[in-house]
């Protein structure tokens, strides 16, 4: 094939119609003042749709704020609404920026606090709340404003509410303009709500541009609350070197894991000389659980040499007082049972051992580290 042959038939791959509209597809439009004025107004609907169903949570306030904060944006912004931020003025940029990060972190908490008890949700919705204060009150502008649209899991699951435990907790804070290869690092500290430095601070493991790496130590004992962290970073600029930027916050909040309590009933029907005869349940609760591992109980079975089937009914008892039962669930003598559990727990029975367990189940709250 000639080049000119070589070139023509280049250029029409190129501009095959099904090329041309995949990459279109991909390339999302700049980011305007009307467009974030659009996440917060849906951010503060959907919130006070959820605050229904935590009646004793901070979402009706928090959804009040987000309305404030839209308010507030569009006055600023004026006639710049259509304007891509990135081209408006640097107060009004920093402010839409900030704004934007707080309708994310909403919408991070609709989605994240699905299937959650009300506890961890109630947990998770005073992260919400302080980080939405943080945002709103936040001040300083820069060319290239950092800031924090979320706090995240080292695999990527949006994260709200810390406990203290045993191991390693390693997480990120998210965002943009954090971090310049041409400075140092950025310097991550953590206070409490009031500003008061925290007893266990963070350490950097690894910085991009949009994402700050952290961990703390293990066997970390946090204080109950907000832990809120501070990042200072710094950008280069021509002649000067690298200057310090206006702080970036994110907030995520410090709760005991919610106790639960966990009572079953199990039932046999044995084969006896008459047929078939269904024993007497056998009642216990099971070792206290406050959402770490899985808990066991040995179950003996007296009386019963030849299992046909079995039952078995739970009641899960929360901490704060209410409760709701389960069941009966029944399979045959050689096969297990396992059941889904308020709260995000699941039951098993396993005949070959002769246990009950109960353990965090796969749709357990994915808010909570």
């Amino acid at each position: 094939m000639s080049r000119r042959g070589l070139g023509a038939s280049i250029l029409l791959w190129l501009l095959a119609p099904g090329l041309v509209g995949s990459a279109t597809a991909q390339i999302a439009p700049r980011l305007t003042g009307s467009a974030v004025i659009d996440q917060l107004e849906t951010a503060q609907h959907d919130l006070a749709a959820r605050a229904a169903g935590l009646p004793h949570s901070s979402l009706r306030a928090t959804s009040q704020r987000l309305a404030s904060v839209a308010d507030g944006l569009r006055k600023t912004l004026g006639s710049d609404a259509g304007k891509p931020i990135d081209l408006i003025a640097a107060d009004a940029k920093a402010s839409a920026y900030r704004a934007s990060a707080a309708a994310q972190r909403a919408q991070a908490y609709l989605d994240a606090s699905k299937g959650c008890s009300d506890d961890d949700a109630n947990a998770m919705a005073e992260a919400l709340a302080k980080t939405v204060e943080l945002l709103a009150a936040g001040g300083g502008s820069s060319k290239m404003q950092p800031v924090i649209n979320g706090v995240e899991t080292q695999d990527h699951r949006q994260l709200f509410v810390l406990r203290s435990g045993s191991k390693d907790t390693a997480f990120a804070l998210v965002g943009v303009n954090l971090f310049d290869a041409q400075c140092e690092d950025p310097v991550v500290t953590a206070t409490d709500a009031q500003g008061k430095p925290q007893s266990v601070q963070p350490s950097v493991t690894g910085v991009l541009p949009n994402r700050v790496e952290l961990k703390l130590p293990a066997g970390s004992q946090l204080q109950s609350g907000s832990y809120v962290l501070h990042v200072m970073s710094k950008r280069k600029a021509f002649l000067v070197g690298c200057a310090a930027q206006p702080e970036a916050l994110a907030a995520v909040q410090v709760a005991t894991p919610a106790k639960v309590s966990v009572s079953y009933a199990l039932t046999a029907t044995c084969q006896s000389g008459k047929g078939e005869q269904v024993m007497p349940p056998i009642a216990g609760t099971m070792p206290d659980f406050a959402g770490g591992g899985a808990v066991s109980q040995n179950i003996a079975m007296d009386g019963c040499a030849n299992p046909v089937s079995y039952a078995i009914t739970a009641k899960v008892t929360f901490g704060d007082g209410h409760s709701a039962s389960v069941g009966p669930f029944s399979q045959i003598a050689s096969a297990g049972i396992t059941a889904g559990l308020p709260g995000g727990l699941s039951l098993s029975w396993d005949p070959s051992v002769r246990q009950i367990f109960v353990r965090p189940s796969a749709s357990t709250c994915k808010g909570v580290y």
